[in-house]
């Protein structure tokens, strides 16, 4: 119980504290990803296959990721021709930061050893992972496994478990969206709340569109409901069609600072990130 509320802590805290400014989060994630380069450049030897690895982290100014993985049967690979380099490259807004996950490795297999595993994998499970092995390029994938060598989780404590909440860091502060109050937030809300969305705890939000400016929601209620924009009005709105009858709020924009909508009834939504929203504090995560 104490490890799921740390965790829920971890992951709807940032969406509640993040927005800031834009400045700040470009500090936030250059800090973060400054830690991850001086930290994910290492070296270490499986004894299963008599093999090396190097490992090595590089992020450019878009916030692209460049991983390179080299093996040789040498750990110092400047004069060897006998060496693959693996190179997986992706856009850290593209990483899912609720997949990030930490596995315990009994017995080496390859480049992943025995020490701690984390895994990455991206929004949707989209092929957005883009591979190249010796500079020929390779299939793509929507998963990444980094392997920590015990020597390597022994020389600093919770090593894994710090590179997983750097990693959370980098991509939350790197995807945070802040009203730009001009026609363009209407179609930012739109297409935030539009898709498949879960809470921590489960509960669903799955929206598509059934018109221009119109979502139809699925919650796994009986209830029939709609979200939308109506021009006329200037507002967004909430229908909910049940047994008892035809429910209609009204949500207006309510800060300059936050992307925030609401109505006199008591309904709250602010949209942080692309792939995140919160309704009345409970937040929801693109799946």
């Amino acid at each position: 119980m104490i490890q799921r509320a740390r965790l829920l802590i971890l992951l709807i805290a940032p969406l509640l504290t993040f927005a800031q400014s834009p400045e700040e989060d470009l500090v936030r994630t250059k800090a973060a990803l400054d830690w991850l380069e001086s930290k994910l450049n290492y070296l270490y030897y499986d004894n299963a296959s008599d093999r090396w690895w190097k490992n090595t982290f590089y992020a450019n100014e878009k916030n692209e990721i460049t991983i390179k993985h080299i093996v040789s049967d040498r750990p110092n690979t400047a004069n060897i021709r006998d060496k693959t380099y693996t190179i997986r490259k992706f856009r850290i807004e593209d990483i899912n930061p609720k997949s990030l996950k930490i596995t315990d490795i009994k017995e080496s297999r390859g480049r992943v050893v025995k020490g701690q595993m984390l895994e990455l994998r991206t929004y949707g499970f989209q092929d957005l992972i883009h591979k190249s092995i010796n500079n020929r390029r390779a299939s793509s994938t929507s998963f990444l496994f980094l392997s920590f060598p015990e020597t390597l989780v022994d020389s600093l404590s919770n090593y894994a478990e710090i590179v997983k909440e750097k990693l959370e860091e980098a991509i939350l502060a790197s995807i945070q969206i802040y009203p730009k109050n001009d026609d363009s937030d209407i179609a930012t809300i739109l297409k935030v709340l539009s898709g498949d969305h879960k809470t921590e705890d489960g509960k669903q939000w799955k929206a598509e569109s059934v018109e221009s400016n119109i979502l139809k929601i699925d919650r796994g209620n009986r209830l029939i409901e709609y979200f939308g924009y109506d021009p006329s009005a200037q507002s967004f709105y909430m229908i909910s069609i049940s047994n008892g009858g035809v429910k209609k709020q009204n949500l207006l924009f309510e800060s300059n600072d936050r992307l925030k909508i609401s109505s006199k009834e008591g309904v709250s939504i602010v949209v942080d990130t692309p792939n995140s929203f919160i309704i009345n504090d409970e937040a929801y995560f693109r799946q």
